[in-house]
């Protein structure tokens, strides 16, 4: 497993909102296995009160540590079983209809990315941030919890950071703002 472009930042990153409490709802996990690893960044409920979006990504972020497989594939389905097994009564007023989610799984042969509700995924390296898959690609298809797994995509290059937009908006880094922290990473060195 190729290790992250700089060991600060994890491989998976969602940018913030537009609202007053920009990373309400947000969350990140990280399952390290054996054999592969699953990072995790999304939001649910971030239009409620920032104390139902706390609980709500903190039920999905809890649920996520038992993520099992030996490979990026199967790591992945066993998140999507997990997320898609919660109640939806706890995943805010929506139902988890706002869900957005990017899952980055990595092994000895790759990686691969998954998605839900997402606008756009960017590849960080360095400073340098490029869109890796047109608006129309099927990642973005998919709003909430989806009935069944949306496609992998499996890259060949798997350096940096992997930032996804949520649908329900997103305030893009500026110059002044970079990428990690308008993905509400803090003190970098």
């Amino acid at each position: 497993m190729d290790a992250p472009a700089s060991p600060s930042l994890p491989r998976a990153l969602l940018l913030g909102g537009p609202a007053w409490h920009p990373f309400s709802g947000h969350f990140r996990q990280v399952v390290e296995l054996a054999r592969v690893s699953l990072h995790v960044a999304g939001s649910v409920a971030t239009t409620a009160e920032p104390e139902v979006g706390w609980c709500a990504a903190m039920r999905i972020r809890v649920a996520l540590q038992g993520a099992e497989g030996t490979e990026r594939n199967g790591i992945v389905r066993s998140a999507w079983d997990i997320v898609s097994s919660i109640e939806r009564s706890e995943l805010g007023p929506t139902r988890g209809l706002d869900l957005a989610l990017l899952l980055v799984a990595c092994d000895a042969r790759g990686t691969v990315l998954a998605g839900t509700g997402l606008q756009a995924v960017y590849r960080l390296v360095g400073d340098q941030a490029q869109s890796l898959l047109p608006a129309d690609h099927p990642l973005f298809a998919v709003e909430g919890i989806p009935d069944r797994l949306p496609g992998l995509l499996t890259l060949t290059d798997d350096r940096g950071t992997f930032v996804g937009a949520a649908r329900s908006g997103v305030v893009l880094p500026t110059r002044a703002l970079g990428w990690p922290v308008a993905c509400g990473v803090r003190g970098l060195p």
